[in-house]
């Protein structure tokens, strides 16, 4: 199942929110996905392109593709990793405003007490907020965490 709607990539950049994908899955794995959701050719750095998370190499790639001025990056993750990852970046680019959104992936929604131990470890790890969908990070949300 696919994690957003189709919609909800062109309602960010009609906002004028610029977004990009920093993918532990394969290049063609991600495009797969990418295409099922009406996406062609985003900026994207997938597996084969730059160190695996938490190395925040990547997650840069993906901020430099989008914009070359330093503008507030929002990453969302669904793992410990993610999150990690993104207070690694803070650290090395302590310049740039960047805020950590942990997703809450299906599997763990369906048992309140797995949900709310999942959300709690996101929290642990470096999430400055948890939201149970993707798409429950829109233009409202995105402005108050910039």
């Amino acid at each position: 199942p696919l994690l957003m709607t189709a919609a909800y990539l062109p309602s960010l950049t009609q906002n004028k929110i610029a977004w990009g994908f920093f993918s532990g899955a394969m290049r063609d794995e991600a495009f797969y996905v990418l295409r099922r959701l009406g996406v062609d050719q985003p900026p994207l750095v997938a597996m084969e392109d730059a160190p695996g998370k938490p190395d925040p190499t990547g997650l840069m790639q993906v901020v430099q593709a989008i914009s070359t001025e330093p503008r507030p990056v929002i990453y969302a993750g669904d793992t410990v990793a993610d999150m990690v990852t993104i207070t690694r970046a803070k650290a090395a680019y302590p310049n740039r405003q960047w805020a950590a959104v942990g997703v809450l992936p299906p599997h763990v929604q369906q048992d309140a007490d797995y949900r709310d131990r999942y959300s709690q470890t996101l929290s642990q790890a470096g999430a400055d907020v948890v939201v149970a969908s993707v798409e429950a990070l829109d233009v409202s949300q995105v402005k108050a965490l910039i």
